[in-house]
């Protein structure tokens, strides 16, 4: 009885540590952080294929160095174009292109054609399922 008791126990403890192994990642990709201090730019909504305005911004790696929260490659949607990278924070998107700026997307529904202000070039807000 004794042997069966610690058994019980033993797989209990190795379960908890188990799942905290695995919901720790879990959480880590469901929540994210809001952004610190001010945030980037915004991307530019699409227009009918067209961007909705002409704030074009100037690539400048002294004022604004480039995203190192890139991960995983660049996914493209059935017409071409590319995904936007999640980030760790809360509604900012990485561009897929270079520089990889990070970019504010606050309005802006997932799945929409968005427009890299630096770059000049359309990609769509990826899905990222995220509780905040």
């Amino acid at each position: 009885m004794k042997k069966h008791t610690i058994a019980i126990l033993c797989a209990t403890l190795g379960l908890g540590m188990l799942s905290s192994c695995i919901w720790q990642p879990v959480i880590q990709t469901f929540t994210r952080a809001e952004y610190p201090g001010t945030r980037p730019p915004m991307v530019i909504k699409d227009n009918n294929g067209s961007p909705a305005s002409q704030n074009w911004l100037t690539v400048d790696a002294d004022m604004l160095p480039p995203s190192s929260h890139i991960s995983g490659r660049i996914e493209h949607a059935e017409d071409g174009l590319p995904y936007g990278l999640t980030s760790e924070f809360s509604d900012i998107v990485v561009s897929p292109y270079a520089p990889h700026y990070q970019l504010d997307y606050r309005g802006i529904p997932v799945g929409a054609k968005v427009w890299d202000p630096y770059t000049r070039k359309p990609f769509y807000i990826k899905r990222a399922y995220t509780f905040n």
